[in-house]
């Protein structure tokens, strides 16, 4: 099993019945408007900025994020458990169940005191890797 499939198991194993409403077993509601910065750990990497909006779903989060910088729409599911968050975000693709499956890259974040939510995140299909963070808009 690939580093990334058993990592999202694991994850996924963490995850509390109470991360199923969209929130979590403190009460804690990552939904809102983010801005988004991040960079790859890559020696050429670029930084990039955009947006990420997060809404609570019947089954964990819904996440959309907009990449400035590419003008590329990025959409996937994520879970919450107490301080972290964890997403499979990326391209839209048909996949199983006849739905859309959007899992190019998984990003953890850990939710700061202050709201901001820091993130690395691994690219499935690569050895690719960076740091994001989200801060919340007001």
């Amino acid at each position: 099993m690939s580093r990334i499939a058993t990592l999202a198991v694991g994850i996924i194993a963490l995850a509390n019945p109470a991360s199923a409403s969209g929130t979590d077993a403190s009460g804690r509601d990552y939904s809102g408007d983010y801005r988004m910065t991040g960079k790859g750990f890559g020696a050429h990497d670029s930084a990039y900025a955009g947006t990420c909006r997060i809404r609570a779903a019947e089954q964990g989060y819904d996440v959309s994020c907009y990449n400035a910088d590419t003008r590329h729409t990025y959409v996937g599911r994520g879970l919450a458990e107490d301080d972290v968050l964890a997403v499979f975000i990326g391209d839209t693709l048909r996949g199983d169940h006849n739905a859309v499956f959007a899992g190019e890259y998984l990003v953890v974040y850990r939710a700061r005191p202050d709201g901001v939510l820091e993130g690395t995140w691994v690219h499935a299909a690569s050895r690719a890797a960076g740091a994001e963070t989200l801060a919340p808009m007001p």
